[in-house]
């Protein structure tokens, strides 16, 4: 069974306006691993259904689109009715009200690596619109940050889907999205792992040039 490959099929029927729905779709609704269908897509691109450059533009242009409406109804809705719904994402995708709540602190005082960064790590990337929006980021800073981290992401995965097609023919969509979502979880534990270690480098030497 491969029910990504499934999902393809339904998207290049409606070429690049499907691309642009479904570049829309994983922001609201995160039952979809935007990881698993852009790897997909990319291994369609290897098939000849849609280019490269047509798949990362189509999918970059809706996920854009949809994370702007997110935070532009985040500003819109005010910082009460916001926090809840920040809380009710962060339920649907497995993040706790701690979490959150340390994410917001320390994006708070990091716009640019709100805009930029954020959209580079998975769950996160579907929250910080609404982060963005309660921060009160200037519009023209998170569409320009947003716009850059949602190519680097959408052109990472696509691209990891058509070269692996490339080297093997027969690989089946959905087992290959499976691998980089393992991928992935390894690669956000070693980074949070190295994060840690270097906030607690400094105590360690304080504390050993104390003795």
């Amino acid at each position: 069974m491969d029910p990504l490959g499934n999902l393809i099929d339904w998207i290049a029927l409606y070429g690049i306006f499907g691309l642009i729905a479904m570049g829309m779709a994983e922001r609201f609704v995160p039952a979809i691993p935007s990881y698993g269908v852009l790897v997909a897509i990319g291994i369609a691109a290897a098939e000849d259904v849609w280019s490269v450059p047509a798949a990362v533009v189509g999918t970059a242009i809706g996920s854009f689109v949809g994370a702007s409406s997110l935070y532009l109804a985040v500003r819109a809705l005010g910082t009460k009715r916001s926090t809840s719904l920040l809380y009710w994402i962060g339920k649907w995708i497995g993040l706790s009200h701690g979490r959150i709540d340390k994410s917001f602190s320390y994006l708070h005082t990091r716009e640019r690596m709100l805009t930029i960064v954020s959209q580079l790590i998975p769950t996160v990337r579907l929250i910080s619109p609404v982060i963005a929006g309660l921060v009160q980021i200037r519009p023209s800073k998170f569409m320009a940050g947003s716009a850059v981290g949602i190519l680097i992401w959408n052109s990472f995965f696509i691209a990891a889907g058509h070269f692996v097609v490339l080297v093997v023919p027969d690989i089946n969509s959905s087992v290959l999205a499976l691998k980089v979502l393992a991928l992935l979880v390894v690669t956000e534990a070693l980074v949070a792992l190295g994060w840690r270690l270097q906030s607690l480098l400094p105590r360690l030497l304080a504390t050993g040039g104390n003795k």
